[in-house]
Order: C-alpha cells, then sequence, then structure tokens
C-alpha cells in the first residue's frame, strides 16, 4: 500500500501572538513550549465542523462513535502556525493589531524537539466540511482530521497546526528552534524592551515592523551573541501529519 509522504515542507514556521499576558509568552519562549488551547478556546465558530457518512451513521455502533468522536475534538490542544511572518491581516487578528509580536521557529528543530504524542500537520482548504467515515481510524485521529480542514476563505492564511493530547503545553525543551521574534509596529515600549532582552537570553535576533505605505519592513532592534557552546538536547520525535 502506498502512503502519503511531505517532501516539500517550509524551512520555518510563524507563529503570531498578543502580548496582552505578556509574562506568558515569555515563559513560553524561555521554557520551550508552545501552548496548546482547547476546541472550546478558538476564535473560529466553524471548527471541527464535519459531516458524518451514511455507511458510519448507519452503523450500530455510530451513535456511540460519533459521541467518541465528539469527546476527543473537546479534549485535543491545538496551536496554529503560519507559513508566513508578513501577513498583514494576521498582525491585525492575531496580534493584537500590530501592538503583539511573532515568532520564528524552525520546523526541522520543532519536529526533534517535541514529544512522540504531538503531530504537526499542515491545513486543507475545502469547499466542503471533512466526512468522517467508518473505518479504523481512532477517535483521536479521526478529531485530528477535523480539525485539519477549513473552509477556503482561510487559504491565504497558510496555516500548520500542532495537536497534543489535551490543553497544555507542547514542550520542544532547549532545542534551538526558536530562530527570531518580530514585533509589530505598535508594541508597547516597555513590551519591546522586555523582548529585547528575551532575544538576548535565547541568542536570536529580535527584528521591529516599520509599515512603509502599503508594504511592511523589518529592521534588526538587537544582534545575538554567538551561539557558540549553547546547549542541545535531542528528544523523542513529533510527527508530521
Amino acid at each position: 500500500m502506498a502512503k502519503i509522504e511531505i517532501y516539500a515542507k517550509p524551512l520555518n514556521l510563524y507563529r503570531y501572538r498578543p502580548l496582552t499576558s505578556l509574562q506568558q509568552e515569555i515563559g513560553a519562549l524561555l521554557g520551550g513550549h508552545i501552548f496548546c488551547p482547547l476546541l472550546s478556546e478558538m476564535n473560529d465558530p466553524m471548527e471541527g465542523i464535519h459531516r458524518v457518512s451514511q455507511r458510519l451513521a448507519g452503523a450500530s455502533s455510530g451513535s456511540r462513535r460519533q459521541e467518541e468522536v465528539e469527546a476527543a475534538l473537546e479534549a485535543t490542544g491545538i496551536a496554529s502556525l503560519s507559513e508566513v511572518f508578513n501577513h498583514e491581516p494576521m498582525w491585525a487578528h492575531y496580534a493584537d493589531q500590530f501592538r503583539g509580536m511573532c515568532v520564528q521557529y524552525n520546523l526541522n528543530a520543532l519536529i526533534r524537539g517535541l514529544d512522540d504524542e504531538v503531530a504537526i500537520t499542515r491545513m486543507m482548504y475545502s469547499e466542503q466540511e471533512p466526512v468522517l467515515l467508518a473505518d479504523r481510524s481512532t477517535p483521536r485521529e479521526k478529531a485530528r482530521h477535523c480539525l485539519s480542514s477549513k473552509t477556503v476563505r482561510w487559504a491565504s492564511e497558510r496555516e500548520w497546526r500542532i495537536f497534543r493530547n489535551g490543553r497544555g503545553a507542547a514542550s520542544y525543551g532547549i532545542e534551538d528552534a526558536v530562530r527570531k521574534i518580530f514585533l509589530g509596529s505598535r508594541i508597547d515600549p516597555a513590551h519591546e524592551d522586555q523582548l529585547v532582552m528575551v532575544g538576548r537570553q535565547l541568542r536570536i535576533p529580535v527584528v521591529k515592523m516599520k509599515v512603509e505605505a502599503y508594504s511592511i519592513e523589518f529592521s534588526s532592534l538587537s544582534t545575538p551573541p554567538s551561539k557558540k557552546g549553547r546547549l542541545r538536547k535531542v528528544r523523542a520525535r513529533g510527527t508530521i501529519g
């Protein structure tokens, strides 16, 4: 039987963040983890919507299996990332109207650092909601299938997702995953100062946005010291779904 392989994947992924809880964001950066909220905390009411195949709906165990999928949906931790860092609508919607930040992660380093229960998947964009089949996939796999699809109207976000079991932190430890911090043009100066210090601790560059007419540019706020001698740790590997 053939299997699906992803041969072309991005070098980096980007996570847009507001700074309304700055210390939590700093704690995640310094602690080496990405926080994964539950489905009920997501902003899109269409998240997790799906249809059920006639075969599954008509099966004697169909109702129970659908309930198991719904429970798995509610128990899945989700973190969203993007292939792009200079997407103005995402800066507006997910980074507090350009007051927040965008963190660059190296994809291969994330995969090496994340636990083996964690999966990373590229989102699919479709005109139709996903369909649950009467197959041998587990409720968790079916839930992740539902959460890996959005309407095509979200396609410009070029989203990837991290899935974990339950709400909480997907830890990549001290693996060299964070590569750069981008700051929005409207960031609070006190937040900017603290994040520049975080960049120095992580030995990564911190850059700030400047709006030029209908385009955005980034200029360096700090030059990281040499990473020579920085500790690295390889953990059980995450998977690409």
